[in-house]
């Protein structure tokens, strides 16, 4: 069986902030920093799956040699 390409998801984009001075909002960063992880995860889970399809397709064109 040959491989056929499905091409790549977008990623997320993930910033890393810094802390806040003294004066900024605590509740603002916390938020940035949870949407960042969140971010994260997701493109893990995007390059994990990935792997995993084309792993299977190897797989596939391994049983047929």
């Amino acid at each position: 069986m040959r491989y056929t390409p499905t091409g790549m998801q977008a990623l997320f984009p993930v910033y890393l902030s810094r802390m806040p001075s003294s004066g900024d909002n605590r509740d603002a960063y916390d938020s940035s920093v949870a949407q960042n992880e969140n971010n994260l995860n997701q493109n893990l889970e995007l390059l994990y799956e990935k792997l995993l399809e084309l792993e299977s397709a190897l797989a596939d064109v391994t049983e047929g040699e």
